[in-house]
């Protein structure tokens, strides 16, 4: 089950490079912007490393498959969360494309995870790693591998 770790790292990655239109108040600076970005990625990071390490657990015996499904759960509630609030965001002009694909992608990360999670949740070792196989496919994955692309490409940074 080395591969579910990997997972973890995989989500992680896709997820710090792309955190970053907007239908409310007065566009945020870039400034602004990236902080909110640098947010959303801390959120993220804490919720990923937290999944990684009920995985980890369970792996070993000192945590429970049960405990990771919730975790990826939480993890579900706190993309779609994140999601909403980029969605209500108005950014510069030069992040409005790529933070609606950003919104729209981890809407739909959320969503792909159900069947890992499902598979977490029956404690099926090969329905598990089959389903951790899938995630390096998500399409989702890949529109926020673009939105983080083009975030980078308007000057934005996603660097530590």
């Amino acid at each position: 089950m080395p591969r579910v770790s990997f997972l973890c790292t995989l989500l992680t990655a896709m997820l710090l490079t792309a955190c970053g239109g907007g239908n409310g108040g007065d566009a945020l600076t870039k400034q602004e912007y990236q902080d909110r970005l640098d947010t959303t990625r801390t959120e993220l990071r804490t919720s990923f490393d937290a999944l990684g390490t009920q995985l980890e657990g369970a792996l070993q015996g000192s945590g429970s498959l049960d405990e990771a499904a919730s975790e990826v759960e939480s993890i579900q509630e706190k993309l779609r969360a994140q999601a909403e609030e980029l969605e209500d965001l108005t950014p510069p002009d030069d992040a409005t494309e790529a933070n609606d694909t950003l919104a729209s992608g981890m809407q739909e990360l959320a969503d792909d995870l159900d069947a890992f999670k499902s598979a977490l949740e029956s404690e099926d070792f090969d329905k598990i790693q089959a389903e951790a196989n899938k995630i390096e496919t998500f399409a989702s994955g890949k529109k926020l591998q673009q939105a983080g692309d083009d975030l980078e490409a308007a000057g934005y940074s996603f660097s530590e």
